[in-house]
């Protein structure tokens, strides 16, 4: 074989391996897209279902009124929730964080761990998942601190938005977060947002191991530490006694990273 023909086979094969990569790459892509409509379309059927009460006036003018439409607004939410748990009883609650692509139910099974990390609300896989608790975590008790882990997707859907924290200015305009159970509704406070590296055999600092203080020696060095990760100062902290989520997602700015933010229930004034 001469020359030229060695050169045309090598160059017929290099461009024959390019347009092979180029096929793979291009049919990940469009599956992704394909799965990605598909799911954004199912969490769409889901929040259809939802009442959240938007036909309700809630009155500035009378406190006693004013509790009693909240009242209702929460009511229907519950309700709400309770019917999605008849079609998939793993559902707790839903999260949503106001003016931004987070508002979704939120799952756990606590016999799988990370069950819900590819599975969509019917249980079928899903690259996408859906946002759930930490298996040992109690979200109805609730335990002291309820870890939400959920996916960072290139599209911006799940836990992507909790990446904008990382400017003062998004949590300046984003400082409450909103958690309902099937029993209750709450929103939380954030007290700080970090980056942290994990899997790393011996983690600086394993957020996800707290669940339940031991004490409140054991409660303040959990929320002590998260300040001191922390990226920037809320003006926000919380002390024994106080209720926890932890929301945690990845951040690929870092090897083996995570993003967290965490933050503090509001209790509910008495009318």
């Amino acid at each position: 074989m001469d020359m030229k023909k060695k050169i045309r086979l090598k160059f017929n094969i290099i461009i024959g391996i390019l347009a092979m990569i180029f096929i793979v790459s291009s049919s990940f892509v469009a599956s992704y897209y394909i799965e990605s409509i598909k799911a954004k379309k199912e969490l769409s059927s889901l929040k259809e279902q939802l009442d959240r009460g938007e036909d309700i006036i809630i009155p500035t003018d009378n406190i006693n009124e004013q509790n009693e439409a909240l009242l209702e607004i929460e009511k229907r939410k519950i309700e709400s929730y309770k019917k999605l748990h008849e079609q998939n009883n793993d559902m707790i609650g839903w999260i949503q964080i106001e003016n931004t692509p987070i508002d979704y139910p939120v799952m756990q099974k606590k016999a799988i761990k990370d069950f819900y990390l590819h599975k969509n609300f019917k249980k079928e896989y899903s690259f996408g998942g859906l946002p759930y608790v930490q298996e040992n975590c109690d979200p109805f008790l609730p335990s002291d601190n309820v870890i939400i882990h959920g996916h960072r997707r290139s599209d911006g859907t799940m836990f992507a938005a909790l990446l904008k924290y990382k400017d003062i200015e998004f949590y300046r305009q984003h400082p409450i977060i909103s958690f309902d159970t099937l029993y209750e509704c709450y929103q939380y406070e954030i007290i700080a947002v970090f980056s942290i590296r994990v899997n790393t055999g011996s983690d600086e600092f394993p957020f996800y191991n707290f669940i339940n203080a031991s004490g409140s020696a054991d409660f303040k060095w959990y929320v002590d530490t998260c300040k001191k990760y922390a990226l920037y100062d809320t003006g926000v902290t919380a002390v024994y006694g106080d209720k926890l989520i932890t929301l945690s997602t990845c951040d690929f700015t870092i090897n083996n990273g995570r993003f967290v933010v965490v933050a503090r229930r509001i209790e509910k004034k008495l009318p």
